[in-house]
């Protein structure tokens, strides 16, 4: 095998973008007039046989879990490229903490993450962690502790996004500035609409504190405020790298969209910062940005099933495709 290196491994990714969906397969996939049609797209275009909706999303499942094992393979910083792949293991634990909660079945697992699927679901079941790495085993104890005597969903969800973006900010700190810069736009972008979701739903600042999580650029105090008195959105924004996307989000806003603008505009400016070092010679980020690309098709691709299943129009389908 190859030694690992990062001239290496951005070989590899330079030529698998050639497989990479055009503008002309998109423009077919949103085109098409049912499942059916979509399926028989998707065939042509390379991505395999699906006969459904259900096999859409297995095809989808497939493409993530592919660019996963190949950046895990060809990696120079995994250190790095682990920070991409926690966030697999944290939906893990909250399906299987959840279902547990609630006595519903065992849920499906991805096996994207970093944890063997089958260790987290005997750990969840055996409430025992002892198995697993340490930085996972101290929050989920403190999980297990409160949910016996209070079940609140509420509450894994938010104390395990508290963990990722804990584990991040660690394994962070000496990464490239546009990977530390990633991770704190995602945080605050986190933080964000918390702040906004609990001032509409009438709840204290307090309420919204407890569920911030850590690793952003924007105080924890200031997103207090905002919980608040949302007006103070842009001004919140003034100062910080991502005003001009904030701003953005803000006049889709004020035109009628929901909190998704935001969303989709932080997450605008992540993908564009991955693009600036795309075409490094040397570093990280060209493999990163490769796993971001796969794993924006997989979530197009489901996004148009849906869309087909329920017949949203082509127009709205399109306006909420990530470009």
């Amino acid at each position: 095998m190859p030694q690992i290196s990062h001239g290496y491994a951005i070989g590899r990714v330079r030529t698998l973008e050639k497989r990479f969906l055009s503008p002309q397969h998109w423009e077919r996939f949103v085109a098409c007039r049912d499942i059916p049609e979509l399926t028989k797209a998707l065939a042509e275009s390379g991505w395999g046989e699906a006969q459904d909706q259900a096999g859409v999303d297995r095809l989808c499942d497939r493409h993530v879990l592919e660019a996963c094992e190949l950046i895990r393979a060809i990696t120079p910083e995994p250190e790095i490229t682990d920070c991409f792949f926690l966030k697999y293991d944290i939906i893990n634990l909250k399906a299987l903490l959840k279902a547990r909660m609630t006595d519903q079945a065992d849920p499906a697992l991805s096996e994207n993450g970093l944890l063997d699927p089958q260790k987290l679901r005997h750990a969840v079941s055996e409430r025992s962690y002892k198995e697993l790495p340490e930085e996972f085993r101290e929050t989920l104890e403190q999980i297990e502790e409160r949910v016996a005597a209070d079940p609140d969903p509420l509450y894994v969800d938010s104390r395990l996004d508290k963990l990722l973006y804990q584990i991040i900010e660690q394994r962070v700190k000496h990464a490239l500035p546009e990977v530390r810069e990633y991770f704190a736009c995602e945080a605050d972008s986190v933080n964000l609409l918390i702040a906004l979701r609990v001032r509409r739903m009438g709840r204290p600042a307090e309420f919204a504190e407890d569920l911030f999580v850590p690793g952003g650029k924007i105080s924890l105090k200031t997103l207090a405020a905002l919980a608040k008195d949302p007006d103070k959105l842009r001004k919140i924004a003034e100062g910080t790298p991502y005003t001009q996307a904030i701003g953005r989000a803000i006049e889709q806003m004020d035109k009628g969209a929901g909190l998704s603008a935001i969303e989709g505009e932080m997450e605008r400016y992540r993908k564009d910062l991955l693009k600036k070092g795309r075409r490094q010679i040397l570093g990280i980020l060209p493999v990163i940005e490769y796993l971001a690309h796969c794993e924006r098709e997989a979530r197009n691709v489901r996004l148009i099933a849906v869309a087909k299943a329920v017949g949203i129009s082509m127009d709205a389908l399109a306006a909420r495709l990530d470009d």
